[in-house]
């Protein structure tokens, strides 16, 4: 190599330790657990990151007979149908009479397909893993189907476990049974 280049080598090497930025301290990774902050019947929960499909604003739906109160009924949606459940009816067992709930979470799973009704959605929140509370009491409504949950502003969020949620025997079978049934009187 000659004695130029070997020269404007040691250039650019001084150069660069001269303007070079110092590698920032690392900290430690803080592993983080990601959900998106939504109401179901009134109640603050959090959906794990990847657990619904998406949010949608509730659609028209076309009521299906034999099905359970808590089945909203069929939806068209992105070109197949969708069956809608009432978030309210189907958790609190009574009817919502307030604003119409005009947003509803969709879940896919294998063999699982529904959106059901939200009362609110906030935003995405992230928390340090390690502060999940797997201790606190859930409201009552929602204790089968939460998994700990993280305090954030003064509240406490429960994790609604999706997979919980559709292992349901009541949601696995929408349609009303002979005991689930209205007895009809005909006294003629």
């Amino acid at each position: 190599m000659s004695s130029v280049a070997l020269s404007h080598l040691e250039l650019l090497q001084k150069n660069f330790r001269h303007d070079a930025v110092q590698v920032p301290a690392s900290d430690e990774h803080v592993m983080q657990w990601v959900g998106t902050s939504l109401g179901i019947a009134g109640a603050a929960l959090l959906i794990g990151e990847g657990e619904l499909e998406e949010i949608i604003e509730t659609p028209e739906t076309t009521l299906i007979p034999g099905t359970k109160p808590w089945v909203m009924g069929l939806a068209a949606h992105r070109g197949g149908l969708l069956p809608v459940i009432s978030g309210d009816l189907f958790f609190r067992n009574t009817p919502y009479n307030g604003r119409v709930r005009d947003y509803c979470m969709v879940i896919r799973r294998p063999g699982v397909y529904f959106a059901m009704t939200l009362s609110h959605v906030e935003r995405d929140l992230k928390f340090p893993i390690e502060q999940r509370d797997m201790t606190q009491l859930v409201d009552p409504d929602f204790q089968d189907f939460s998994l700990g949950g993280f305090h954030h502003d003064n509240t406490f969020l429960a994790i609604l476990d999706i997979d919980k949620l559709v292992a349901d025997n009541d949601l696995a079978n929408a349609s009303v049974s002979n005991s689930d049934s209205i007895e009809v009187n005909n006294d003629d």
